[in-house]
């Protein structure tokens, strides 16, 4: 990997195991530098641990084995996430992120804009690239795949087949056919803007689902586009000056280029999404999925290099120490904060998440509903607690059960929560003793069904930190 410090990489989600393969990935740390380590995932096999293969969006033979002193192409794009597989279709099924830095990429290989922000099927026997189908073109807006690839069987035309669900950052959920990568719901490639930085390279256009609702902001056909009437505050002055700041940036909508000028540019929605990490749920017997997502918009500023004073990681930086992200290798270095007011709350009014289930089969939302109360989150980092519904940012999925129960976690507040899949009505909700910014699962032992999830927080979502496994069990 050729790392010289700590910080560059890590094993950051759990390994899959796929067949007689053992598949894992790593995150890459965002905004450092142009040449940061590699994306390369790696295939083991399971009985005796010897590496069958590692796949790299710059390295066409995923079997050949490195020379003595090479190191894996550098600044690739990253699979951070859980990665999905079919041992029967022979598939690895990678959601990809960036290459090196997120916001400019005028020095981005041609390798790097094929394969990021992708879904991408990997040969399970032999690492080799089956297919590839972008989410973004061109991404400068670190809208990379949280989510993991899902799996199943839908009617099309028909006839049952092999279909990939990915939901994304920015609210499509793209249903691909798995044997080539073929959309087989309708996508549309909608006009977006193409005046970005001087030397970086847009697309003209972006992919957007348009056969299920959006789910990057409000639910609705089309990604939500907000305008100054939306800013808001806890007090009439925090509240102006969100106003105030909404005119100083640029945003001319979902793919608004990043800029120098002003307070930079207003991206939303931002860099959690819209769907992310925890992905969708299937109910596979009703065809629905649920799904889970943030409302919730960054401030985006490209810092001119001269003006960029922290190092990168590599370089003898560390991330909790920089007050701008420096992205070695381009010209502009970034900040990109949240946008908070004053007391610390989005300048946008809540709802700022949501939970949402949509028909697979009819391409309708069946219902959607805020996720999250203001128990455990208030004004400049201070509980209201409140078990009042305004809808927080969230990260962690959801599990459904045969009998029509969707169990989910993931808000601001500590409570792991059961709703009715058909209706989205609540059924049941627990009190746990830290964030659960994870996935529940459920198992059945000794004929009694369990539900456990990993209470153990997220320090960047403000939640308690703690290392609880809490379990649930149905009545005997």
């Amino acid at each position: 990997m050729d790392l010289g410090e700590p910080g560059h990489a890590s094993s950051n989600s759990g390994p899959a195991v796929i067949g007689d393969m053992v598949v894992v990935g790593q995150q890459v740390s965002d905004n450092q530098r142009r040449d940061a380590p590699s994306g390369v995932v790696r295939a083991y096999d399971a009985t005796t641990g010897a590496l069958r293969w590692a796949w790299d969006a710059k390295r066409p033979d995923a079997q050949a084995p490195l020379r003595a002193g090479q190191s894996w192409p550098k600044g690739a794009p990253n699979v951070w996430n859980v990665i999905s597989g079919d041992a029967g279709l022979g598939l690895v099924l990678l959601a990809t992120g960036n290459a090196g830095n997120d916001h400019w990429g005028g020095n981005r290989d041609p390798e790097d804009d094929r394969f990021r922000s992708a879904v991408v099927a990997v040969d399970l026997a032999t690492g080799a690239t089956r297919w590839a189908f972008r989410t973004v073109e061109r991404d400068r807006f670190d809208y990379d795949l949280g989510a993991q690839p899902v799996l199943t069987t839908l009617p099309v035309g028909g006839v049952m087949r092999p279909v990939v669900i990915q939901g994304t950052k920015t609210g499509s959920i793209f249903v691909l056919d798995a044997r080539n990568g073929q959309p087989v719901a309708p996508v549309a490639y909608r006009k977006v803007p193409t005046d970005g930085m001087p030397g970086d390279r847009l697309s003209p256009v972006q992919p957007q689902s348009v056969a299920f609702p959006n789910l990057s902001g409000r639910p609705g056909r089309n990604p939500e586009r907000i305008d100054a009437r939306h800013s808001w505050g806890l007090t009439p002055l925090d509240a102006a000056l969100c106003r105030i700041q909404f005119h100083r940036m640029r945003y001319d909508g979902i793919y608004s280029p990043p800029t120098d000028k002003g307070l930079g540019t207003l991206l939303f929605p931002g860099t959690v999404g819209g769907m992310n990490w925890g992905g969708i749920a299937l109910d596979p017997a009703r065809g629905v999925i649920i799904s889970n997502h943030s409302r919730l918009p960054n401030r985006v500023e490209l810092i001119p290099r001269a003006e960029v004073g922290d190092p990168a990681i590599g370089d003898g930086g560390r991330r909790p120490d920089q007050a701008v992200a420096p992205q070695k290798g381009a010209p502009y270095g970034v900040d990109r904060p949240m946008w908070l007011s004053l007391l610390g709350v989005p300048c946008i009014a809540p709802p700022w998440g949501y939970i949402a289930a949509t028909d697979m089969r009819s391409g309708r939302l069946l219902w959607s509903h805020p996720l999250g109360t203001g128990r455990d989150s208030g004004p400049m980092g201070i509980p209201s607690l409140l078990r009042v519904v305004i809808g927080t940012p969230n990260l962690g999925g959801a599990v459904t059960t045969a009998s029509g129960v969707t169990f989910i976690a993931a808000a601001q507040d500590n409570y792991l929560r059961a709703f009715e899949t058909a209706s989205g009505r609540l059924l049941w909700s627990a009190r746990l003793p830290a964030g659960g910014q994870s996935l529940a699962m459920t198992y059945m032992h000794r004929g009694r069904q369990y539900v456990a999830i990993g209470a153990t927080g997220h320090a960047r979502f403000e939640t308690k930190i703690g290392d609880t496994l809490m379990v649930y069990a149905l009545p005997e």
